[in-house]
């Protein structure tokens, strides 16, 4: 074969990430065209010219072409020759590597025999990590078996075998055992949180322990403190069982209402029954946490509401609230007035479970109790409300949480019930003096009791009962006898403690003299009432009698052109004792009392003897 000699810039593959460094380009130069000493102006010029003079022959010479399609042939082949060239030279370096460790393994395999000869054909490298005579060979003559012996160790073997095998055995079945107590455990602990759930009640993943299940029992649109006590962890014992986080639904509290007169009580709210066992322990506990976390947040909300009502007569002592039945101080003495509502919260393990005796203010008791927890959700609902609205705008003032209406809707129903029945007290009274006169008259009362709670179809219709005015009707009746029509008084009762009233006012209606006019307070009804009574007898009086009128403002009648008087006098507040009605006359004075036993005559007959015959 011819040798083929290639320049010497096609002996060394270049690398095109140093084709622009300057000891490349150096390089290049050097192989192509020799030393630089070799090279001129002139030479450079000359080629130039040429390689433009091949560029413009370039398009009409086809000989041309078929040279640089030689040389681009050329150019391959070489590439090609040079692949394959540093092919075989990595083929030819393995196989070096290969037979010098292999030569190297010898050689230390015979360092142990032959030191001298070994250390000629080891390398440096070899000798400078391995110590010669390292490894050496050895020739093991055949043993004769031992049949004895071979028994011995196949015993022994198989003995282990059976050993290990056996505390494999003990092994998985411990396993067993326990995989069957933690499924067992684990299906008691999740059929528990089922029948929770299936209860109603919210389970969900705790905030902090995503690997713990939570139960929420509180209420989401409570204060910050409450809301987040109404979640508690389901934890399980070693058996299995569910046990509510941090004690809960042991030490539950209730608000209990008792209603006192003087130093007796008269009225208790019912407390609730612990000795159902319809429900699980668990659920049990759950209810009792939820329970006791709404009768906490309720009394703290009647605690926030009472330092604003202070100006009412709300006060509190000794952890207990207590409440006044009448706003008025002024008003005038009577049952209602010694009458006070307290308000504490206790724990269930205090409570008396013993039967006792139900007392007369029981029912108002629990419906005070009933509407303060109903309320309570009013305002939570109220909260949520505003929680759904759009947001106000972000300021820097600090927005405080409204105080809640609990106790208000609660004083205003107190404070009615209260002026309802010394108004219906003062009736009866009035109704039983004018019957021991032998005048016939009839009222009609208006009882405030909390059968008209229950009658609310809605939370909201009951607590606009509570916020806005109460209205209520009462009315007395008197039958003159020579009168075709009889002559009826009116009172309307309205209550509230929001502005402008902050009390009770009476409207009352007269059909003799005074106009109708609005009372404040009891005291003035009474002796509106009184002087009115008065005016219509007397104007029964007058209606027969000549020359004769009748001052509406007193009740008293005079005679024209005459000092001649009769009056009417009556007095239906105080007790029996004080109550009486007196009728004077020119010549005579009579007097009717309640306690009195019938042994005159009667209003009218009296006045037909001594006024109509003598007039």
């Amino acid at each position: 074969m011819a040798d083929i000699t290639l320049p010497p810039s096609l002996l060394q593959p270049r690398d095109d990430n140093e084709a622009d460094s300057l000891l490349s380009i150096l390089g290049r130069i050097h192989d192509e065209r020799g030393h630089f000493r070799h090279i001129t102006e002139q030479g450079l010029q000359t080629e130039i010219a040429a390689n433009e003079n091949d560029d413009e022959s370039s398009d009409t010479d086809e000989d041309d072409d078929g040279a640089e399609a030689d040389g681009a042939e050329e150019k391959d082949r070489r590439e090609q020759l040079w692949v394959a060239r540093a092919e075989m030279r990595q083929h030819v370096d393995s196989a070096r590597n290969e037979a010098l460790i292999a030569l190297d393994f010898v050689s230390l395999l015979l360092s142990k025999d032959a030191p001298k000869q070994a250390d000629l054909t080891m390398s440096p490298h070899l000798k400078q990590f391995i110590k010669p005579g390292t490894l050496a060979t050895d020739v093991w003559h055949n043993v004769q078996p031992n049949k004895e012996q071979e028994q011995v160790d196949d015993t022994i073997a198989r003995s282990w075998r059976m050993q290990s095998l056996q505390a494999s055995a003990d092994s998985l079945l411990g396993a067993a055992a326990r995989l069957e107590k933690n499924v067992r455990r684990e299906t008691h602990y999740w059929e528990q949180v089922l029948s929770v759930s299936d209860k109603g009640w919210s389970i969900s993943r705790l905030p902090r322990e995503k690997h713990n299940l939570g139960v929420r029992f509180g209420f989401l649109e409570a204060l910050g403190e409450f809301r987040d006590r109404g979640l508690a962890a389901l934890r399980s014992d070693e058996d299995g069982n569910v046990l509510l986080d941090k004690g809960l639904g042991n030490n539950s509290k209730v608000v209990r209402v008792r209603i006192k007169q003087g130093d007796d009580i008269i009225g208790v709210s019912q407390m609730p029954d612990t000795s159902d066992e319809s429900e699980s322990a668990l659920e049990a506990r759950i209810r009792h946490a939820r329970d006791s976390l709404y009768e906490e947040e309720l009394f703290h909300e009647i605690i926030r509401e009472s330092r604003s009502l202070a100006s009412y007569g709300v006060d509190m002592r000794d952890s207990i609230i207590r409440l006044p039945t009448r706003l008025s101080p002024t008003a005038s003495a009577s049952a209602s007035e010694s009458l006070e509502v307290l308000i504490d919260l206790m724990p269930l393990t205090e409570i008396d479970t013993k039967a006792r005796e139900k007392q007369p203010e029981d029912a108002w008791a629990q419906a005070i109790a009933l509407a303060l927890r109903l309320f309570l959700s009013y305002t939570h609902r109220e909260r949520l409300a505003r929680r759904s609205e759009l947001p106000l705008p972000i300021s820097s003032i600090r927005r405080d949480t409204p105080v809640a209406n609990i106790m208000k809707p609660v004083l205003t129903m107190l404070q009615h019930r209260s002026i309802l029945g010394d108004i219906g007290t003062y009736l009866e009274g009035v109704e039983k003096l004018l019957k021991a006169a032998s005048i016939d008259a009839s009222i009609e009362t208006a009882a405030f009791d909390p059968a008209l709670l229950r009658s609310a179809e809605t939370i909201d219709s009951l607590m606009q009962r509570g916020l806005t005015p109460i209205h209520s009707r009462m009315r007395l009746s008197l039958k003159i006898p020579h009168l075709a029509n009889a002559l009826e008084f009116g009172i309307e009762v309205r209550t509230s403690i929001l502005a402008p009233a902050f009390g009770s006012a009476m409207l009352v209606t007269s059909p003799v003299g005074l106009p109708r006019v609005e009372i404040p307070e009891m005291q003035e009804l009474k002796d509106y009432f009184n002087t009115a009574i008065a005016n219509a007898l007397g104007h029964g009086i007058v209606d027969k009698l000549s020359n004769w009128s009748l001052n509406d403002r007193c009740g008293v009648l005079g005679k024209a052109n005459s000092n001649d008087k009769i009056g009417i006098v009556v007095h239906g507040e105080g007790d029996a004792a004080q109550k009486s009605l007196v009728l004077r006359t020119p010549k005579e004075r009579f007097e009717w009392k309640v306690e009195d036993v019938m042994e005159q005559d009667g209003f009218w007959e009296t006045v037909k003897q001594h006024v109509w015959d003598g007039a």
